[in-house]
């Protein structure tokens, strides 16, 4: 053993490491231009993409907060991942808008529907998700690798391995490299993803001596019964004990419709859906790879909820008497616990099965950072080198200068995220606070730009500032100390006697939402900062002007213009010379509406795709069944 790794893990590790930079270094050969290093050249197949948008989106932090969620409030923490669920229907009918704009980054489309403000505006948030993005990557991930070799592999070396492979790979390679890559590093990912949860169950089943671990679950714990824990929702008074606010279904919907109108501009995103040689490969990748990923989820949820049982059944011998009571008394020590407890998990349990399995499962874990992280920096330097760089900085440069601008601002904002990483320590908070709001604040203005004329560049302006300042402000003061400081004043002194008692207590209360650790409840936070930004955004277009009409018709005619196989483009956002006939028909035939009338393909996929939802909602309660 050395580092907490047998001599059989370190050959698997290292065998997977020297692999994937010999497949990311070859990717050098095939960039030429902007094109080939920003979006790999638009030449990905079907199966390829799939794991593009499989592994750019799956990363350590999800497995972390999933098992750490389900570990810490059962079934229901499958909600931290499952909020994307009901928005996968809708990537069928997306991924072909992003393909046919023909651009670079999302910025590109900013530009070409509002003005060069609003590029810059989305450039600048843009890089600052992927900034967040790979710090919770990477911080969640060194702790992983803290778990599953007992503490005696320190995070810093994991850290310095990942950043570098994936920086060596990425800045040779651009977005080709990560696609190439991503392919190997998805299969792993699907690894990593199951490979704990049937050596998990097998021991649950083991520490309570039940028949199996689906039993083993129905029994529970003490102090938290198996309905509680295959619940998915979370009562009042478990989420009250747990430290954690409840997951109700209203909690669900707003998680859900919020993951709708943040993935749009996630940066990643135009590079999932815009690699493809064609619109359907996009459409194929983007669905196919997330229904992937929701597969996966269950696998973390029921690895937590495992964990559960093997951790916290009393005389358990996975666990000292100690630390059980440690956890079961303290809610810091449990929160902690909990997001180290796949990695820990894997340290327990894996060396008992076969040598090589906790190299293997390392290995993987490797992936799934890499594949993310590396995404993330392409596109972040994609949004710097062309969206600020070469129109504000240096407009005249070769290719290759904007080659070489693009590979070290992507070392630059890995460093920067290297110097968040170190704020992050609690992976649910994490995933609500930043990753799931930050795409938010923009993605009104994306939702609003492709179905209303009428949204004009200082309502993308006005709504985001809107929605950013809600959050912060619902983030950091709950609404009742907002009027509690109100209240040291004389003014509202005076007149709060004079409202009537039953909206006087509302206000006192206000309302359920602020009763979890002195900030707004998260449900509510999505539903200020949507809605205030909806509506300042609509007020605003009413009374600002529009784009050129002959702007807002080149941009429809483009999201409109089917992708003919091998086309070529001048600059990103434009036709190429002899384009496929514009689809016509609109959903609505309202003036300034822009919901164009469904294909045959997009139906028939939208309709396929909702029913593979039904699926797996199936499939997950089936799963929380059995052993009743």
């Amino acid at each position: 053993m050395w580092l907490g790794l047998h001599w059989i893990d370190w050959i698997v590790l290292c065998s997977y490491l020297i692999g994937i930079l010999a497949i990311g270094l070859w990717s050098y050969r095939q960039v030429h231009d902007m094109d080939d290093f920003f979006m790999g050249g638009r030449r990905f197949g079907k199966v390829f993409m799939m794991f593009f948008a499989f592994g750019s989106g799956t990363s350590s932090e999800q497995a972390v907060s999933v098992a750490a969620g389900s570990f810490r409030v059962g079934l229901a923490g499958i909600w931290y991942q499952f909020l994307w669920l009901w928005a996968t229907p809708f990537y069928w009918i997306l991924a072909p808008v992003f393909r046919r704009l023909r651009a670079l980054t999302t910025s590109d489309f900013f530009e070409a529907r509002y003005d060069r403000s609003t590029a810059l505006l989305y450039s600048i948030l843009g890089i600052c998700m992927s900034i967040v993005f790979m710090a919770a990557a990477l911080f969640f991930g060194a702790r992983m690798v803290e778990g599953m070799t007992g503490g005696e592999f320190r995070t810093q070396y994991a850290i310095a391995a990942m950043v570098i492979m994936f920086v060596l790979y990425g800045m040779a390679g651009g977005l080709g490299a990560a696609v190439v890559t991503d392919f190997v590093q998805g299969i792993l990912t699907v690894i990593f993803s199951f490979l704990l949860l049937p050596f998990a169950l097998y021991y649950a089943a083991q520490v309570t001596g039940a028949a199996n671990g689906f039993v083993a679950l129905h029994q529970g714990v003490p102090g938290r019964s198996g309905e509680a824990l295959l619940s998915l929702t979370l009562t009042q008074e478990l989420a009250t004990k747990m430290g954690q606010e409840p997951i109700t279904w209203f909690y669900v919907i707003m998680l859900s419709i919020n993951a709708l109108v943040a993935i749009v501009c996630q940066p990643h995103i135009m590079g999932v859906c815009g690699a493809g040689k064609t619109e359907f490969e996009g459409r194929f990748g983007f669905t196919a790879g997330n229904f992937l990923k929701r597969l996966c989820t269950i696998a973390w949820t029921f690895t937590g909820l495992s964990c559960v049982i093997i951790y916290l059944t009393p005389g358990s011998p996975f666990i000292s008497q100690e630390q059980y009571e440690a956890l079961t008394s303290d809610p810091l020590a449990m929160k902690s616990f909990a997001d180290m407890v796949f990695g820990v998990a894997a340290h327990d349990i894996l060396p008992r099965i076969a040598p090589g399995l906790i190299g293997l499962l390392f290995a993987a874990l490797l992936a799934a950072i890499m594949s993310s992280c590396d995404a993330q920096m392409v596109v972040a330097s994609g949004l710097f080198t062309e969206n600020i760089y070469k129109r504000y900085l240096n407009r005249n440069a070769s290719e290759r200068h904007y080659l070489w601008v693009g590979r070290f601002a992507g070392l630059t904002i890995v460093a920067l995220s290297l110097l968040v990483m170190s704020q992050f320590s609690d992976a649910i908070q994490v995933l609500n606070t930043y990753v799931n709001a930050i795409p938010a604040f923009i993605g009104l203005a994306f939702w609003f730009g492709i179905i209303w004329r009428g949204y004009t560049p200082a309502a993308v302006w006005a709504s985001t500032l809107t929605t950013l300042t809600v959050w912060y402000l619902t983030q950091t003061h709950a609404p009742s100390a907002v009027l509690q400081s109100l209240g040291d004043g004389p003014f509202w002194q005076e007149n709060i006697d004079y409202l009537p008692s039953r909206f006087r207590n509302w206000l006192w209360g206000v309302m359920p939402y602020t009763q979890y650790g002195g900030r707004t409840s998260i449900p509510w936070q999505y539903v200020l900062y949507l809605s205030s930004g909806a509506t300042v955004g609509i007020l605003v277009s009413l009374i600002t002007r529009r784009p050129s009409p002959e702007k807002l018709d080149h941009f429809y005619r483009l999201i409109r213009t089917p992708i003919r196989p091998g086309e070529e483009v001048a600059s990103p956002c434009t036709l190429p010379e002899n384009p496929l006939p514009m689809e016509t028909g609109k959903l609505i035939r309202l003036p300034g509406i822009e919901i164009p009338r469904p294909s045959r393909v997009g139906l028939i996929g939208f309709l396929v795709a909702w029913a593979m939802v039904g699926g797996i909602l199936w499939l997950t309660q089936a799963l929380a069944s059995l052993g009743s």
